[in-house]
């Protein structure tokens, strides 16, 4: 699969599943997770299928993978956790929100998680990735007041 093909699909797929707005993301939110305690995405569009899963809420490692075909052919894992100086209701109802209109203005030549830099009022979204869609590693960060509150880890590759 051509790389134009594959990245404009992962891009469309983010844009309809966990960081969608709520009424675009429940529409592929999965009823049935495939493992339990798992929340997962499902978002398709012809040959090509993707399905994001994960567990938890604030610590929430999960794995994305689009098929082709019904076949694997990327994969994108992801696992990060919080400062525990601040309190669940400030990431669900603040960071959490930031984190997904960060996710939302990504680059569509790097459609893996945020841009680079994106700030609105006290928090700053940034992403680190060395590497290329066939192969990569990252860390992003949420910042509050200049504080790290939020990091996650990513890593993906092709499936061959």
């Amino acid at each position: 699969m051509e790389k134009k093909t594959l990245l404009e699909f992962i891009a469309k797929a983010h844009r309809h599943t966990y960081a969608a707005p709520s009424d675009v993301r429940k529409q592929h939110r999965c009823d049935v997770p495939i493992l339990a305690g798992h929340k997962d995405y499902h978002f398709s569009e012809g040959d090509l299928s993707y399905h994001d899963s994960y567990a938890g809420s604030s610590w929430a490692p999960g794995r994305e993978v689009v098929f082709f075909q019904g076949n694997p052919i990327w994969c994108m894992a992801y696992q990060g956790q919080h400062n525990s100086k601040y309190d669940d209701t400030f990431f669900q109802e603040r960071a959490f929100p930031f984190l997904k209109r960060a996710l939302m203005n990504f680059d569509d030549r790097c459609p893996f998680r945020g841009p680079a830099e994106f700030s609105e009022g006290d928090f700053q979204y940034t992403f680190v990735l060395e590497g290329d869609y066939d192969y990569f590693k990252g860390q992003e960060r949420v910042l509050y007041r200049g504080e790290s509150v939020f990091h996650q880890d990513v890593m993906g590759s092709l499936i061959k």
